[in-house]
């Protein structure tokens, strides 16, 4: 629909101009079709009006010349209400004092008593309460008027909200990058770049401290310096959980699972490290993605529930379902022996003379082989597939009482002299017992 406007614009300033306008826009065209020719060229021009004033008000710094232009537009309304004023009280006035026909004597009080006829014109036109020029006034710039309601901060389309909404998005933005920087968990923070480059510096000082100790040490015919600086406490700690991760990390292969040290990376619980590497089962099994977590601990002095505390801290960071917690042989505590179940966890001591060798290490295995075969055999029993729980059941009890039985009597082959012999063929026999034990129900695990 094509609607063609042509009128004379009257501005406050008396001032004209001469439009003529070819509307295609299907928005105004649509709109100006509701109203008859006599009426749609006012509404055209009365929607210029409106849009004219929305664009200049839209900026986000006022224009001034709107503010002009309105309190103009204002001051002739005024002008307009005092002109029909004047024009009013000198029809009034006339009446009253015609020749021949006035009445002023015996009409003054009704004229400017408190209830007289000019009082009341006035109140018409200038009340405090309903005159006018007040409603006038609320009409064009009072709370509700269009344009207060653009200066209202309160307003969410009102341009003071568009320029606050703007500096706050800013700075939230610019404040969370200052705080990335400081924080540690980002990688390229400056906080961890520099946290990098100290870690290395720190490196360099202790190998050339280590070095130049050693270098002294043998000078004087004192053991060599690795081997003194072995038997501390925090160097055994680190070595005994890099060599025992090769091992973990071999077992993890021949099961199909796949392995990864993270002791050095922060888990699920924030700025915490605890759980030193995850068993993620493989997707062959039954239970995919299922993970058991390993602590390892060679540390003096520990208890069995500050133990059972870490191992539960670790599944919760590393988010596992079990845990195995593998002591150093002579570090456990006295409770644990060498193979222990808590719950669905396990506590076992690793001999670092046979993982030094290569040797297999009975305990952890068959901690790990039990609690893999529990997770593939609480996968299947949920997915309702068809399998004798019972037997898988009684035969992982069977290994840890055999387990458990081997660890008594390894430690009585040690303290016991008599006899030594013939508790060490039973260890033996006993060790080859278990493995056909765990691949029997390996082989039950997946028919």
């Amino acid at each position: 629909m094509e609607q063609t406007v042509k009128n004379e614009i009257l501005e406050s300033n008396q001032s004209a101009m001469h439009i003529e306008l070819t509307v295609t826009d299907l928005i105004v065209t649509k709109y100006l079709s509701t109203f008859d020719e006599p009426l749609r060229k006012e509404k055209a021009i009365e929607a210029l009006r409106v849009g004219v004033i929305a664009i200049q008000s839209a900026s986000p710094t006022l224009d001034t010349k709107v503010v002009e232009e309105k309190f103009r537009e204002i001051e002739n309304n005024i002008e307009k209400c005092i002109s029909e004023f004047e024009t009013d009280i000198k029809a009034k006035l006339e009446d009253y004092f015609k020749i021949g026909s006035g009445s002023v004597p015996r009409s003054l009080d009704t004229l400017l008593g408190n209830n007289g006829t000019l009082t009341q014109l006035l109140n018409q036109y200038f009340g405090a309460d309903t005159g006018k020029v007040l409603k006038l006034l609320q009409e064009q710039v009072g709370p509700s008027s269009p344009f207060a309601k653009s200066l209202d901060p309160n307003n969410k389309e009102s341009v003071i909200s568009r320029l606050q909404d703007a500096v706050k998005t800013h700075i939230e933005t610019e404040a969370a990058k200052i705080v990335n920087q400081f924080s540690l968990d980002t990688e390229d923070s400056a906080l961890s770049r520099l946290n990098a480059l100290v870690s290395e510096k720190v490196d360099k000082i202790e190998k050339s401290n280590t070095m130049f100790f050693t270098e002294l040490k043998e000078a004087l015919g004192i053991k060599v310096g690795k081997a003194i600086e072995s038997e501390k406490g925090t160097e055994k700690g680190r070595e005994f959980e890099t060599t025992l991760y090769d091992y973990v990390a071999q077992v993890g292969r021949s099961l199909g699972d796949s392995t990864d040290n993270v002791r050095s990376i922060v888990g699920s619980i924030e700025r915490c490290k605890i759980g030193d590497y995850i068993i993620i089962l493989s997707e062959l099994s039954a239970a995919p993605g299922q993970k058991i977590v390993v602590e390892a601990k060679k540390m003096q002095g520990y208890k069995l529930k500050d133990a059972i505390a870490e191992i539960n801290q670790a599944k919760e960071n590393r988010e596992a379902v079990v845990g195995i917690l593998a002591f150093a042989k002579g570090y456990e505590p006295p409770e644990v022996g060498d193979f222990l179940r808590v719950g669905p966890d396990f506590f076992v001591t690793v001999d670092e003379q046979c993982l030094g060798d290569q040797s297999p290490l009975l305990y952890f295995d068959a901690a790990y082989k039990v609690l893999r075969a529990l997770i593939v055999t609480t996968a299947r029993k949920e997915e309702k597939k068809e399998l004798n729980i019972e037997q898988i059941r009684n035969e992982l009890e069977s290994i840890i009482a055999l387990v458990s039985r081997l660890s008594e009597l390894s430690t009585k082959a040690k303290t016991i002299s008599t006899n030594s012999k013939f508790i060490e063929d039973t260890v033996t026999a006993l060790k080859g017992e278990i493995e056909p034990r765990l691949n029997q129900v390996l082989k039950l695990l997946s028919q």
